[in-house]
């Protein structure tokens, strides 16, 4: 039986900071985060053991792709807030990830702050393993040179 208490205690930052990277938006990442939780709750989803996390970031990612087509659609304008970082003694970095379009955020942020490897990240973002080489083969060069740009 999944221990949800402890299922949400292990990976509710995870699924925040996704939802984050996608919404900009406090609340929306906030409403995502609960949305998912209580998908998994009333669904009664079984899941191997282990891939809990896998599963909550592929429904995260969808959930706010889902409200991004939303939003598109009905023209809503998106109001940028303050995103909460962790100290890594370079406080621009997440400033300059979040400038990424949305497909390079994602790919970044599962790579590097969640630790998946690229065939993990092609099947929570349902694309194939060669397009998230070639995101974040574009999301380095990009992050390079608007690094390179600070600098300057």
């Amino acid at each position: 039986m999944l221990d949800i208490t402890q299922v949400y205690n292990d990976n509710k930052n995870s699924v925040y900071r996704l939802a984050l990277t996608y919404l900009h938006s406090q609340a929306e990442a906030e409403d995502v985060c609960h949305d998912v939780f209580i998908r998994m709750i009333e669904r009664k989803i079984s899941i191997l053991p282990g891939k809990e996390r896998a599963w909550l970031l592929t429904v995260t990612a969808n959930e706010c792709k889902n409200r991004l087509k939303f939003w598109n659609r009905h023209k809503n304008e998106e109001l940028l807030e303050y995103i909460p970082q962790e100290d890594t003694g370079s406080p621009n970095i997440l400033d300059v990830v979040m400038s990424l379009s949305e497909k390079e955020r994602a790919v970044i942020y599962l790579y590097y702050y969640e630790g998946y490897a690229t065939e993990e990240i092609a099947g929570i973002l349902k694309i194939t393993a060669s397009a998230v080489r070639s995101r974040m083969e574009r999301a380095r060069k990009h992050l390079k040179s608007k690094l390179e740009g600070e600098l300057s």
